[in-house]
């Protein structure tokens, strides 16, 4: 991978406020992505991937604000 991300306290708290069902599944997702690069869409349920898509769009944000701390909104 050659973009930094940022994975924030924002993160691992909504990751850790979880159920354990769905906490495993989507930090794996998460790694999936952004370590691995691959698409982790067909490994969670429909709910998960509500939540994944929640949580990977902190993690962007997140990566952006620390990135530019300036520019990103």
């Amino acid at each position: 991978m050659k973009t930094s991300f940022v994975i924030s306290p924002r993160v691992i708290n909504t990751i850790n406020s979880l159920q354990p069902v769905d906490r495993t599944p989507i930090s794996n997702a998460l790694s999936m992505e952004f370590i691995l690069g691959q698409n982790p869409e067909d490994t969670l349920t429909p709910m998960q991937n509500i939540i994944y898509a929640i949580i990977r769009f902190y993690v962007t944000q997140d990566s952006k604000r620390f990135s530019h701390p300036k520019t990103a909104s």
